[in-house]
C-alpha cells in the first residue's frame, strides 16, 4: 500500500500590525516598545493626517491614536477611518484624558471602538488592545444604535454609537474610575502614614527643643514677636512662655536693649546671613544681667522670603567668671613661678658655693687621716686603725655626696642640646663599664632588648642610664641569681624605657619619697648611697619634657620607667 502523504504544516499567522498615532516622541517610543515586547508589529505616525495616509497604505489590524495632535485630531482621524468603506473595519482605540464630559461625547460621535484613559498603566493598555483585536469580527455585525439625541450644556448631540462602542466606553470609564479609586485609597493610606510619621517627627523635634540646655526662641518676621520658647529659655529669662508668646522684646527689656536687639534682628532678616554674637548682656527677670552667646538666623518660606527668626542662646556668665578667675590664678602662678625660679637660682648658687667650701676642710681631714695612718700606724692598735679606716670611708662618701650635689645643682643651669641619641648603644656602653668594675663571681645577668632612639642631650641621658643601672646592680647584688632586664617601646607620642631587677625592691607605701633628694628607702647597713641618684634621674628627664615612675615589691625587685617625647 502506498504510504500516506504527510499533511501540510500550517505556517504561523503573522503578528497583528498596530498603527500608533502620537505626536509626542517619548510617548510614541514607550507605547511602541510596550507593544513590540508583546510580539506586535508597529508603525508610528506623528499626526492624524499622516496616520490616515499610512492606514490606507498598510491596512493595520488596529489603530491606537492620541486625541490631541497637530493637523488632525484623534477624533477627526477616527471619524474619517469609520467613514471610509475600505478602512471602517479597523478598530480604533482613542487615548484620552476624559477629563471633561465633552470628551465622552466626542469619543462616542467619532465612532471609536474603545478608549484608554491617560495616564494608563501597562496592564490596562494591553488588555484594551487584546480586547479590540479579539472582538474585531463583531464590528461588522454590530448593531448600530437607533440614534439618540441628548442635550448637554445647552447643545443637542445626536449619538449613533453601537451598543458595543457604548459598552467599551463604559468599561474604560469604569476601569479608569476603579483605578483612580484604588490610587486615591492608596494615596489616603500613604497620607495617613506620612501624617503619623510627621506627627511623630514633630513630637521628637519638640522633645529635643524642650530638652536642649540652651535657650531656643522663634519670632515672626513681621513684628518680631515671640511665637516659641523652650524650657531653658523660660528658666534663663525668668518669664513663662505664656507671658512671652505674642509679645516683643519691648514688652520685657529696657528700651535701649530692646532697640539694639530689634535692629540686629532686622539686619538678619534682610541679609539672610547668620548673626553670631560672641558676648551680649541681657537683663533677666530673676537672675540679673546674664552674658549670652547667641546665633540668629532667618527662616525662609517657599518664596525665599523670611517668615521667622530663629535664635539660640547659651548662658556664658559662669564661663566668663571662671575665665576671669583663671586669668587671676595664672597671674598668681606666674608670680610664684618667677619667685620659685629666683629661689632655685639662689639655692643652686648656695649649693655650688657650699660644696666648693666643703671640699677644702674635707681634703684637709683626708690629708691628716692619711698622715696619721702613714706615720703612726705602728703605734695604733686594732681599734685605732679601724677608726682611721672609718674616717677614710666617710671622707670618700662625703666627697661623692659633694660631687653629686654639685652635679644636681648644675642640672638647672645647663642648657639642653638635643640630637638623635642611639639609646641602645648608650645603654650598652654603660652596662659594659659597670660590669668591668664589678667582681667577676657576682656579676648580674643583663638582658638588653632593642631600644628606640630618642631626641635628647646624650651626656645628660648617659647620667640617667648610669644611675638607674647602678641602682639595679646594687640592689640585686644580694640576690642568688641577679637579673637585670632593659627594654623600650614606642607608646603613642612617647618613647618609654624600662630597667627591671629582681633585687631588694621597695614598698609602694613610701613611693612619695622615692625621688626626693636625700631620701632613702634602705639603711646604710643594707646598701650604701646618699639619696641623690634618683632625683638626678627625675630632673634630667623632666627637663627633657618627659616623666619618671617606678613599681616595686619588697624582696621581689623593682622596675623603673622613664618616657621621653618622640
Amino acid at each position: 500500500m502506498p504510504s500516506a502523504e504527510p499533511s501540510p504544516v500550517a505556517s504561523p499567522a503573522p503578528p497583528a500590525h498596530i498603527l500608533i498615532a502620537e505626536d509626542s516622541g517619548v510617548q510614541a517610543y514607550m507605547l511602541r516598545r510596550l507593544l513590540e515586547e508583546e510580539g506586535y508589529a508597529t508603525s508610528v505616525a506623528k499626526n492624524g493626517r499622516l496616520a490616515l495616509e499610512l492606514a490606507a497604505r498598510i491596512r493595520p489590524s488596529l489603530l491606537v491614536s492620541d486625541v490631541n495632535m497637530p493637523e488632525m485630531s484623534g477624533y477627526e482621524l477616527c471619524r474619517q477611518i469609520k467613514a471610509n468603506p475600505d478602512l471602517c473595519h479597523i478598530p480604533v482605540i482613542l487615548v484620552t484624558n476624559l477629563s471633561d464630559p465633552d470628551d465622552v461625547l466626542l469619543g462616542l460621535k467619532s465612532g471609536a471602538d474603545s478608549f484608554v484613559i491617560k495616564p494608563y498603566d501597562r496592564t490596562h493598555m494591553l488588555a484594551r488592545v487584546q480586547h479590540a483585536l479579539s472582538n474585531q469580527h463583531l464590528r461588522s455585525t454590530a448593531e448600530e444604535g437607533p440614534g439618540v439625541e441628548i442635550s448637554f450644556h445647552g447643545e443637542k448631540h445626536q449619538i449613533t454609537a453601537s451598543r458595543a462602542q457604548i459598552l467599551n466606553l463604559l468599561m474604560s470609564t469604569y476601569e479608569t474610575t476603579a483605578q483612580r479609586n484604588r490610587e486615591l485609597h492608596e494615596s489616603r493610606e500613604e497620607l495617613a502614614k506620612r501624617t503619623t510619621e510627621l506627627l511623630a517627627a514633630n513630637r521628637f523635634l519638640d522633645s529635643i527643643i524642650e530638652n536642649i540646655p540652651n535657650m531656643i526662641f522663634i519670632k515672626d518676621a513681621a513684628e518680631l514677636k515671640f511665637v516659641r520658647l523652650n524650657r531653658a529659655g523660660e528658666n534663663l529669662l525668668g518669664y513663662s512662655r505664656d507671658q512671652l508668646l505674642g509679645k516683643s522684646d519691648h514688652d520685657f527689656f529696657p528700651k535701649n536693649e530692646s532697640d539694639h536687639f530689634v535692629a540686629r534682628e532686622r539686619e538678619v532678616l534682610a541679609s539672610g546671613k547668620v548673626l553670631e554674637i560672641a558676648e551680649e548682656p541681657v537683663q533677666t527677670a530673676n537672675k540679673g544681667i546674664r552674658l549670652l552667646r547667641t546665633k540668629k538666623v532667618a527662616v525662609l518660606g517657599e518664596n525665599g522670603l523670611a517668615t521667622h527668626l530663629l535664635g539660640i542662646s547659651e548662658d556664658i556668665t559662669q564661663q566668663k567668671e571662671m575665665e576671669k578667675e583663671i586669668l587671676n590664678l595664672n597671674a598668681i602662678l606666674k608670680a610664684r613661678a618667677e619667685e620659685l625660679e629666683a629661689s632655685h637660682k639662689s639655692l643652686e648658687s648656695f649649693t655650688s658655693a657650699a660644696t666648693h667650701d666643703l671640699r677644702s676642710p674635707l681634703s684637709i681631714i683626708g690629708g691628716y687621716a692619711g698622715l696619721l695612718e702613714k706615720n703612726y700606724a705602728s703605734r695604733l692598735d686594732e681599734k685605732g686603725q679601724r677608726y682611721v679606716s672609718i674616717i677614710r670611708d666617710n671622707i670618700k662618701g662625703m666627697a661623692k655626696l659633694i660631687d653629686d650635689l654639685l652635679a644636681f645643682s648644675k642640672l638647672g643651669q645647663r642648657e639642653i642640646s638635643k640630637a638623635s641619641v642611639n639609646m641602645h648603644g648608650l645603654a650598652q656602653q654603660v652596662i659594659e663599664e659597670l660590669l668591668q668594675r664589678h667582681p667577676e663571681g657576682s656579676k648580674p645577668r643583663v638582658v638588653l632588648e632593642s631600644l628606640p632612639p630618642a631626641q635628647a642631650d646624650a651626656s645628660l641621658l648617659r647620667q640617667v642610664w648610669v644611675n638607674l643601672l647602678s641602682n639595679a646592680v646594687k640592689y640585686s647584688s644580694r640576690t642568688p641569681n641577679p637579673l637585670i632586664e632593659i627594654s623600650g617601646r614606642i607608646d603613642g607620642a612617647e618613647a618609654v624605657y624600662s630597667v627591671r631587677d629582681n633585687g631588694a625592691g621597695f614598698s609602694m607605701d613610701h613611693y612619695d619619697k622615692l625621688f626626693e633628694i636625700f631620701q632613702r628607702l634602705h639603711t646604710d647597713e643594707e646598701f650604701e648611697g646618699n639619696g641623690v641618684g634618683l632625683p638626678i634621674v627625675q630632673r634630667v628627664v623632666t627637663r627633657h619634657g618627659g616623666r619618671v615612675w617606678a613599681e616595686g615589691k619588697v624582696g621581689q625587685g623593682a622596675v623603673f620607667h622613664f618616657a621621653l617625647p618622640v
